[in-house]
């Protein structure tokens, strides 16, 4: 794979949002941290730049993008160029919290941009770094049109808050899907449904699992039931923004289908109890998480315990998460 360096812009005004995008908080955590975050899953160095010393509080160091009083995004990718270890930059705006570690790395491989129109995020071969610096001998400000290679992506990923209101929007609960959950995961999904989500079960068997919980039985081990279950799903209750899936290795299909049906921008939550088998092929628009639950001591994990440690594996959102202690001995399902 081409090595990456991930350049976070931090220099923006912030004019319509009233305040530095950058602090601000999405999913528990700041945009910057976030964002900073998804590069470091894809980019071998991550550099964050924008203006020295303006934003103290970040928790890393601010490469000074050199733009003087111009807050221009062009100014802190020259700088990145100039900086990196390695000779593509993905450079990434910190106001896109929807962006995901696949669209990331496929810019990074393709050295592309989304489009002549939307030049960030996008990756940036050294070799532009002449044109660049021309462009602002010249004062030419605008990065379109610099890197010629187009990615398409998903729009719902390159959606970016200029405002609170527009921010907290993306952050609303949206439809969530639990695949599996109506045993060791029942608390998960009354969870969800707790703090807003509108949940949708799906099990072999029809559970109540109280309100905000719809409860769909089918078996999800037949290709097409689960394709149209969960194409009624989404025509009832909306697009899919988070799902959850907790199946054994006979129902190998699940995943696979479950992230194809899931909006861009959605993250994907495996669950491994003690074999583990990774979706092979993660779509760029889905943020794939892998759960692996053990034990505690010389005992397994309560229902209870299991829950709550995926509900927090939710939260954090990370590539890898562990569930109490685990052994290389936990290998068959």
């Amino acid at each position: 794979m081409t090595r990456l360096t991930g350049a976070l812009l931090v220099g923006g005004a912030s004019r319509r949002f009233g305040s530095p995008k950058a602090l601000a908080r999405f999913r528990g955590e700041t945009l910057a941290a976030r964002a900073h975050r998804l590069l470091d899953e894809v980019c071998d160095e991550v550099l964050v730049v924008g203006k020295t010393g303006e934003l103290g509080s970040l928790p890393f160091s601010v490469l000074d993008d050199g733009g003087g009083p111009s807050r221009a995004p062009v100014f802190g990718l020259v700088a990145a160029l100039r900086h990196a270890r390695h000779e593509v930059v993905v450079a990434l705006p910190v106001d896109n919290p929807l962006i995901t570690p696949g669209a990331l790395r496929a810019l990074g491989e393709a050295s592309a941009v989304p489009s002549e129109r939307i030049p960030l995020p996008g990756a940036y071969p050294r070799s532009l770094l002449p044109a660049l610096e021309g462009r602002l001998e010249r004062g030419e400000l605008s990065l379109r049109g610099v890197n010629p290679r187009a990615l398409r992506l998903p729009e719902r990923l390159l959606v970016d808050a200029d405002t609170p209101t527009e921010l907290t929007e993306l952050e609303r609960p949206g439809h969530a899907l639990v695949v599996g959950g109506t045993g060791m995961l029942a608390g998960l999904t009354r969870a969800l449904a707790e703090r807003g989500h509108a949940v949708t079960s799906v099990a072999r068997r029809a559970v109540q699992l109280g309100s905000g919980v719809v409860s769909l039985p089918l078996d999800y081990g037949d290709d097409e039931h689960l394709a149209g279950g969960l194409c009624e799903a989404i025509a009832s209750r909306g697009p899919l923004e988070l799902a959850v899936c907790w199946v054994h290795t006979d129902a190998p299909a699940v995943p696979a289908a479950v992230a194809d049906a899931l909006a861009p921008g959605a993250r994907l939550v495996q669950v491994f109890g003690t074999r583990i088998w990774l979706l092979a092929d993660v779509p760029l628009h889905v943020a794939y998480r892998q759960v692996l639950l053990g034990s505690v001591g010389d005992r397994w994990l309560t229902h209870e315990e299991i829950s709550d440690g995926v509900l927090e594996a939710v939260d954090a959102d990370r590539p890898l998460w562990v569930v109490g202690e685990r052994s290389e001995r936990q290998v068959s399902d």
